[in-house]
């Protein structure tokens, strides 16, 4: 058996770019929610275990957004909790109606039976709502999006909840103090953690654009053979190049330090997109399992645990050599991090940190005396959460104190465990892919992800004949907006394996940003919509 293991755990945090510059406000409220619900909270409870390291990655878009919110732009769901219930017109309570109701699972909503009772009348005697009602679900819906620690720690918040119902204008206030305060404090409490070398900061490139698909969308059909490709070919490499340097740039800004790691957007890699990595200086990167044994060829087998037969093969870096500088890939395991993102809600918080700290105890036990494995879990960092109960807390907290007290199991980051590391294999090309089952198919393949591929390929073209013309402030203010259109989240949605209420609200900002680039170039939109 192995002596020890290292664990290389990464939260991923992203979401899409909701700000309206037209508008000068958010479209959508996740952000803000996910700000005063996890954001703060997981580096509040990271903040608990000093001996326990980790890798916090945060996209450029998101830590933008999050500084607007923090210089006072809000969004509609914001607008409309602010409006009084007794000024509300019939277009603002249908607007409440249509997304007041957008919680995600029963779990979130359970401590708040009046919001569920207010669902229900919603759903069968909306005539019959009072003022009292309008006003109870603006301040509840609000409520849903608190973290535990914070609630805890704020007198005026825990009794909003407690009281659950019958809320006065001015309980407003209590509400839009907390939310100030957290979305300030987000920044300098990873700031803090950061400097006393308890995490790690990676990034992603700028908008979170699939970066293989930029270089070259066809690539998808190498990655899984028989994929049906858009009409256009996407190819700009240039495009790629700027989303990820652009991201170095402005993040070394923002928390005033060497990037040294990229978790690519999904996970998606190719040859040329870790090429364009290590062009940019970046020292390590990361994807899923798939993309690995895809490369070796090798398929991947698990027994009845869940448990990986070719642990060598995954549980190490891989080295990439370029001309430029040699990336360390570390693969993420798949199992062991469905299990966070999707399983052990369902479970009981301790029997679901035993189960973990078994799986890793029987993955150290199963490998041989003289290698040192390096285990990575990686997930996103706030969407698991309102699917356990109390936001996860019991589970993370009882998790991070199992794994500080482990004396075979050591928590690490990328950047320190390369320092350390004397074990390279190498490879010298990769198979392309992704973390969600190692393709591209979730962004591009299926007719609608595939005719927004063509619109921005119609749009791009058009930029690059005129470009010539725009001086400068105008041409970096088209690309910005380019990129911002490159991002993965308008071609996630589209289709039929992501469905949403909101889909059609994600085609409408993708075009209104293509229009904008037309608009700003003085050229009528090519595409269709």
């Amino acid at each position: 058996m192995a002596k020890k293991m290292y664990l290389n755990i990464i939260w991923h945090m992203h979401q899409p770019y909701y700000y309206d510059l037209n508008q000068d406000l958010f479209t959508l409220p996740w952000v803000r929610t996910h700000a005063t619900k996890d954001y703060l909270f997981m580096a509040k409870l990271a903040d608990r275990f000093p001996q326990l390291h980790m890798t916090f990655n945060f996209t450029p878009s998101l830590i933008n957004q999050i500084n607007l919110y923090s210089q006072g732009k809000t969004d509609l769901v914001w607008n409309h909790f602010q409006k009084e219930a007794k000024e509300l017109s019939k277009k603002e309570k249908d607007f409440i109606l249509a997304n007041f109701f957008l919680a995600p699972s029963k779990t979130q909503t359970s401590h708040f039976p009046f919001y569920e009772t207010l669902k229900e009348k919603a759903k069968h005697n909306i005539h019959n709502f009072s003022t009292q009602d309008w006003l109870d679900l603006q301040v509840l819906y609000q409520l849903l999006w608190f973290d535990p620690i914070t609630i805890k720690e704020n007198f005026g918040l825990s009794e909003l909840i407690k009281r659950g119902k019958e809320y006065t204008e001015k309980d407003k206030a209590i509400i839009k103090q907390v939310t100030q305060q957290i979305i300030a404090e987000i920044i300098p409490m990873y700031k803090k953690l950061k400097a006393k070398g308890q995490i790690e900061i990676s990034t992603s490139p700028l908008y979170h654009p699939i970066i293989p698909l930029l270089i070259d969308n066809w690539v998808a059909s190498e990655s899984l053979p028989g994929t049906q490709l858009p009409k256009y070919r996407f190819q700009y490499l240039d495009d790629a190049q700027a989303q990820i340097h652009k991201a170095k740039d402005e993040v070394e800004r923002i928390w005033n330090t060497e990037m040294h790691g990229i978790w690519p957007s999904e996970g998606s890699v190719s040859t040329a997109a870790v090429s364009c990595f290590a062009q940019n200086g970046f020292s390590w990167t990361a994807t899923g399992e798939e993309v690995l044994f895809n490369t070796l060829g090798l398929p991947i087998v698990r027994d009845q645990n869940g448990l990986l037969n070719q642990g060598e093969n995954l549980y190490q870096p891989w080295f990439f050599h370029t001309d430029d500088n040699n990336v360390a890939i570390f693969f993420r395991d798949r199992h062991l991090s469905d299990l966070i993102g999707f399983a052990y809600q369902h479970l009981a918080y301790h029997e679901a940190v035993g189960d973990m700290i078994s799986n890793l105890e029987r993955i150290i036990d199963r490998l041989p005396d003289s290698f040192n494995p390096i285990v990575s879990i990686i997930l996103d960092g706030e969407n698991a959460w309102e699917y356990y109960n109390n936001n996860g807390f019991e589970f993370l907290s009882g998790l991070y104190e199992a794994l500080t007290q482990h004396s075979r199991i050591i928590t690490t980051t990328p950047s320190e465990h390369l320092t350390g590391s004397n074990q390279k294999p190498t490879l010298n090309a990769l198979k392309p892919g992704s973390w969600i089952y190692g393709s591209f198919n979730t962004w591009i393949g299926h007719e609608e992800k595939n005719w927004a591929w063509d619109q921005l390929f119609l749009v791009r073209k058009l930029l690059a004949e005129k470009e010539k013309e725009l001086d400068g402030e105008r041409k970096q203010e088209v690309y910005n907006i380019l990129y911002q259109a490159e991002g993965s989240d308008w071609f996630w949605w589209l289709g039929p394996d992501n469905p949403s209420v909101q889909k059609e609200e994600f085609r409408k900002q993708f075009l209104s940003l293509l229009k904008k680039i037309c608009d700003l170039i003085g050229e009528k939109y090519p595409g269709e919509g």
